[in-house]
């Protein structure tokens, strides 16, 4: 997934010098990221927190008709599915939290641009990682090896699933012997399915100005 991320940091700090180098000291910083939906499948992520619930109608207010949302719900192990047909989602309200992501389908032949605008998550960052599978992401918009770079707690019997977009296919990648077969790293915007034996917490302390 192609992805474009742009930090706006708001003004309720001290600012250094005027230089595009220049680190800026601040409270809050708002955003955007671009996710190109292309034909097919994609897994997401909403990694800014809109202010206002991060309700679908709201992250994604005018995708392609036709396009659908797949919720993986780990409880029951089925998907709770929400569609955009004749301008309007079947269920508007469905949230797409922080931490959390989906299956988007785009129906049509053409990609479109998904436009998720508002406050980068900063401080201590917990998403609950459930036994068994779950759709998690980063809550921070940051590309990276998952454990690594975005603290994902790995343990010895892990598998994560990434899904590869080209191929319409997931990478498996196993945690064994103290390493991945295959070094699980996603883009900003990107969301994998978890397979865990027990329940874990995903910890990150993060600032923008780190």
């Amino acid at each position: 997934m192609r992805t474009k991320t742009l930090i706006l940091t708001a003004a309720l700090g001290v600012a250094g010098a005027a230089s595009a180098m220049a680190q800026v000291y601040s409270v809050n910083a708002v955003g955007y990221i671009n996710l190109t939906a292309s034909p097919g499948f994609i897994m997401m992520a909403n990694q800014l927190d809109n202010g206002s619930g991060n309700m679908v109608k709201d992250l994604m207010p005018a995708p392609a008709e036709g396009t659908t949302l797949y919720k993986f719900m780990s409880d029951s192990g089925a998907y709770d599915i929400n569609s955009f047909e004749f301008g309007e989602w079947s269920k508007p309200d469905m949230v797409l939290g922080l931490g959390e992501g989906a299956f988007l389908r785009n129906p049509t032949a053409e990609s479109f641009t998904i436009t998720l605008v508002g406050e980068v998550p900063q401080g201590t960052l917990t998403t609950e990682v459930p036994a068994g599978f779950a759709i998690v992401s980063s809550q921070v918009p940051q590309a990276g090896q998952i454990d690594t770079v975005l603290g994902y707690p790995a343990v010895e019997g892990d598998t994560v699933y990434l899904w590869a977009v080209a191929a319409q296919t997931y990478i498996i990648a196993t945690y064994e012997f103290g390493e991945w077969s295959v070094p699980p790293v996603v883009g900003v915007g990107d969301s994998f399915f978890s397979s865990k034996g027990a329940p874990a917490t995903w910890t990150r302390e993060f600032s923008v100005n780190d």
